[in-house]
């Protein structure tokens, strides 16, 4: 009996594993050729194809136009597992957004403009976000979601800058020594820490069920854990990792075990918390941020396989949530567009009249707006929690993904048009 049973665990096991080698093999196939046209054709980045293909991958489009493909390699055996493997990326992800904060060069010299810019970049949507939220609420079939958590994640969602996009698209367009790219990447910088401490503080306003009393203990012992990790991963850790580094690029093997150690117990900690494990990430890796050696060593070697690997992986997750039939009547479909517009306005007037104010030229101003609005990944990680909370019905979370991605895919077309008549003139 104990050999049958053995066995048949055997081959359940293997069945598993062949699935989900099948899924992460389709994955990674349709990102690449998604993300190839999309920059081939229409000059965007390899990230916003990758989005791009993970839903396409989903109800959106495969699993619309061919069940049957879809129902064969997307089985439900493996949705528990497909789940553990993007949040496991995820964790790394912010990991790794978390050493990208390399404050001292993207705030250096910038005087107080940046940080005007930069709170007008989060206040303001966040606001607009805030107050508009009630009438999208409104339009949602029962049973809604709780009106508080809805719209303060919906205002959330309206603030998001994705500095990490920023700078790629910079780079390929060969802008990223100018002043004003150094403007947008401080001031994108500065949203997104404030950004995730808020939604690290609205997810604990949640979890304690909007109660005062629990909601302010678990951001206490979120902000006391915070400074300590930040004290051992600068201190402590950092020291170390100097002490024991071969002065290489490479990264060794007692070093990446105590930095994958730190990472899964920090992320560990803020899960328990309620405020989810990702947060306890971003932490860990703002905490090594200053040690910028080993911060260029992580990338390019660790940095690059989380990026091809779990980066396509964590799309396709929320792909799979994403449905754009969803918008089945005209009444949806203006509602996204309100949305849209929405979230363009209130980024884009915030940051344009802003930049003005602080005696940013006209054209520059227009750069600085469009660019704050970029927002792809880091839009999806919050749309993510905010979905798994239950706050963010499929209906306005296909929305608010549509947004994320009309604003990544928008940014670099209308960059090129700006800076091609900046240096023509």
């Amino acid at each position: 009996m104990n050999l049958l049973n053995s066995t048949a665990l055997g081959s359940y096991a293997e069945h598993i594993t062949l699935f989900i080698l099948i899924q992460i093999l389709t994955i990674l196939i349709f990102s690449r050729i998604v993300s190839f046209f999309g920059k081939k054709f229409l000059g965007q980045t390899n990230v916003a194809g990758e989005i791009l293909a993970g839903i396409l991958l989903g109800p959106s489009l495969l699993a619309t136009l061919f069940p049957d493909i879809f129902n064969t390699i997307f089985i439900d055996d493996t949705s528990v597992a497909f789940i553990g493997f993007s949040q496991i990326g995820l964790i790394f992800l912010m990991f790794q957004i978390g050493m990208e904060f390399d404050f001292n060069r993207q705030l250096k010299g910038q005087g107080s403009a940046f940080m005007l810019i930069s709170v007008a970049g989060i206040v303001i949507p966040f606001l607009l976000g805030f107050v508009s939220a009630p009438y999208f609420w409104a339009t949602l079939p029962e049973p809604r979601p709780d009106i508080l958590g809805f719209r303060l994640f919906f205002a959330i969602s309206m603030s998001i800058t994705a500095i990490p996009i920023l700078g790629r698209i910079f780079m390929e367009l060969d802008y990223s020594n100018t002043r004003i790219a150094s403007i947008i990447i401080s001031a994108a910088a500065v949203d997104d820490v404030i950004g995730w401490l808020l939604l690290g503080s609205i997810t604990a306003l949640v979890t304690a069920s909007f109660n005062a009393y629990i909601m302010v203990g678990k951001i206490f012992i979120l902000v006391l854990f915070a400074l300590i990790i930040y004290f051992l991963g600068s201190r402590v850790l950092s020291s170390f990792i100097n002490k024991f580094s071969d002065r290489s690029e490479e990264i060794n093997s007692i070093t990446m075990f105590y930095v994958v150690l730190g990472l899964l117990s920090s992320a560990i900690i803020t899960s328990y918390i309620g405020v989810y494990a990702i947060i306890g990430g971003f932490i860990f890796g703002l905490s090594l941020h200053k040690n910028r050696n080993f911060v260029y060593a992580w990338n390019s070697s660790v940095g690059r396989f989380i990026n091809i690997f779990f980066l396509p992986l964590f799309f396709v997750y929320t792909g799979l949530k994403t449905n754009i039939g969803l918008l089945s009547n005209l009444q949806d479909i203006m509602i996204c567009f309100l949305i849209c517009f929405l979230a363009f306005i209130g980024k884009f007037g915030g940051t344009y009249l802003t930049s003005r104010f602080v005696s940013i030229n006209h054209k520059d101003a227009l750069i600085i707006g469009f660019s704050m609005n970029t927002r792809a990944l880091m839009e999806l990680i919050v749309l993510n929690v905010g979905y798994d909370l239950g706050l963010l019905p499929p209906k306005i979370f296909t929305m608010l993904v549509i947004m994320a991605v009309g604003s990544t895919f928008m940014i670099t077309p209308v960059l090129k048009i700006l800076l091609k008549k900046t240096q023509s003139k």
